[in-house]
């Protein structure tokens, strides 16, 4: 110890005032961080979805009886423009012409970007559509319906270039 210094219970106070400062500043910091940085919820009206899980399964099983498959057959970028070409197939693996196909491409962690893709049919169970989307991760989503009311959905997560 320094000779003259004397520890009193004015240091002490002092000392823990400031310690605990310091923590409730560091919380209140990353609590302000964590607040900011949130988005909100994930999905929309998630309770209400829980309700109709039933029918989501029921939609998935008539789904599943078409027995029709979809795949990105292509992704390419010309500057700005990305060209995203989907492939459906029915159960026998013949292409899927006459569908109408609403699609939507969407940030994975966030709303910022979100946009409605409209397909255009290009022959041979192929549908093309032309976007303006920066590079990174991306998930596609695609709903395909035909004259017959049957609905196919599916999601990809893709990355552009």
């Amino acid at each position: 110890m320094r000779a003259g210094f004397r520890l009193t219970g004015g240091h002490v106070l002092a000392a823990l005032l400031g310690f605990f400062t310091l923590i409730l500043a560091a919380n209140a910091s990353f609590l302000y961080f964590a607040v900011k940085s949130y988005p909100g919820e994930n999905e929309k009206k998630s309770y209400r979805q829980g309700l109709h899980y039933n029918d989501a399964l029921e939609a998935r099983t008539e789904q599943d009886a078409l027995g029709w498959s979809a795949a990105i057959e292509s992704i390419g970028r010309d500057g700005a423009a990305v060209t995203i070409v989907v492939a459906f197939a029915g159960r026998n693996g013949a292409p899927l012409g006459g569908l109408e196909l609403a699609g939507a491409l969407e940030r994975p962690a966030s709303d910022e970007g979100a946009q409605e893709i409209a397909f255009a049919p290009d022959g041979a169970g192929l549908y093309t559509a032309v976007v303006s989307a920066g590079p990174g991760a991306w998930d596609l989503r695609v709903t395909a319906s035909s004259s017959g009311n049957e609905r196919f959905q599916f999601a990809n997560r893709v990355i552009l270039p």
